[in-house]
């Protein structure tokens, strides 16, 4: 039995024009999502921070600096008690999902730290700042690590 007439050029042209539809997809906005997690992992960065400069100051230390930035990179906390100056890297995360905050502070994250303490120390030999003649008598620098899971924090000094 016959099937009828079958052209033999194809239905549709190569080439889609307007009057066939395509079909729709339709998606959830994602800039709202992203900007909010964003928004939620900066919060819990300055929360984890505030924590750690209260921490170093309840032991008697003097926080000198806050995200300090240069070329090189970003002190998160610098600290001094005793002619010793302490930087502080403060990794902060909600769970270990991703593994734990210690495992991000890799060996390019430590040089990448003491360029930007070298940095640092270097403009503070030329800075009018009030902290400057403490950092100046500086004997030695130590670096630490702050860990924040969650609500605890952990402390790992003299690190690296």
């Amino acid at each position: 039995m016959g099937m009828g007439h079958v052209p033999h050029e194809p239905i549709r042209s190569a080439r889609e024009s307007v009057e066939f539809q395509r079909p729709q997809h339709r998606r959830a906005a994602t800039n709202r999502s992203v900007t909010a997690s964003v928004a939620a992992r900066v919060a819990r960065g300055k929360w984890a921070e505030d924590l750690v400069s209260r921490w170093y100051e309840q032991l008697g230390y003097v926080i000198v600096a806050r995200n300090w930035r240069c070329k090189r990179g970003e002190l998160d906390v610098v600290a001094c008690r005793d002619a010793v100056l302490v930087v502080c890297e403060v990794k902060a995360r909600a769970s270990n999902a991703f593994g734990t905050p210690a495992e991000a502070v890799t060996l390019a994250k430590q040089l990448k730290v003491r360029r930007a303490t070298a940095d640092f120390r270097a403009s503070m030999r030329v800075s009018s700042d009030a902290f400057a003649p403490l950092v100046n008598t500086v004997g030695s620098v130590r670096f630490d690590v702050a860990c924040v899971l969650g609500t605890h924090l952990e402390m790992l000094e003299n690190i690296f």
